[in-house]
């Protein structure tokens, strides 16, 4: 079951609305706010969807998540070497797992853990805002949004033997209605790819009801 601890630290921690390290600049506080007001236009919503891609050393791992705030998630995951998508949903205070086989219930303390990642995407407003400069209307795909990139330290972004440059988190907002749409995270150098790459939609008839009858998982 730890498996199921960490691909929840895995993947909700991506949907942070701001970057964890950035210089102070008053001329982008309004583009910080407007990041910030997306996000918590999104927290407001009936249910929203964000379908991911993480570039990861063991390879391309997809996380698909479904939140109906304020305490229901579903989660999928699908990464290398794996015989199965690991799957994960969340209904009040009772958390289910299950990797190719059936349903079973998660105790009660790897329950709260995620619990509390689920608050601090819908419920919650981040405790640290980044900043962020306005990159203008952008198209992508063909439809026209709003763009937010972070605004980083040098001395900041990670370095490894995969990652060389600046690494920066770039929003685009869909100017029809204030909500995020798209959340990368990249290096700063001409087609880096994504490290990290989420697409939001905003579908209403999202319904998450758990497996109440689920057997409890057994220790190990």
């Amino acid at each position: 079951m730890l498996r199921v601890g960490l691909a929840v630290v895995i993947a909700l921690p991506l949907l942070a609305s701001a970057a964890q390290s950035a210089e102070d600049a008053t001329d982008a506080s309004s583009c910080k706010e407007q990041v910030a007001a997306a996000f918590a236009k999104q927290r407001a919503t009936r249910a929203f969807r964000m379908n991911s891609k993480l570039n990861a050393a063991a390879g391309l791992i997809e996380v698909n998540v479904e939140y109906v705030p304020p305490d229901r998630m579903r989660q999928k995951i699908v990464a290398p070497g794996n015989p199965a998508p690991l799957e994960t949903e969340l209904v009040g205070n009772r958390a289910w797992s299950r990797q190719g086989g059936g349903w079973q219930e998660l105790m009660p303390a790897l329950a709260a853990t995620i619990i509390a990642q689920v608050r601090e995407v819908v419920v919650d407003p981040p405790k640290v805002v980044g900043e962020f400069e306005c990159l203008g209307e952008q198209t992508v795909d063909g439809k026209k949004y709003l763009a937010y990139r972070s605004v980083e330290k040098s001395s900041a972004s990670p370095k490894s033997s995969e990652v060389e440059g600046p690494v920066h988190r770039t929003v685009y907002v869909d100017p029809d209605t204030g909500l995020p749409a798209i959340n990368i995270v990249a290096e700063e150098k001409a087609d880096a790819v994504p490290l990290f790459e989420g697409t939001y939609s905003y579908p209403t008839d999202i319904v998450i009801e758990g497996h109440p009858n689920a057997p409890l998982v057994k220790m190990r």
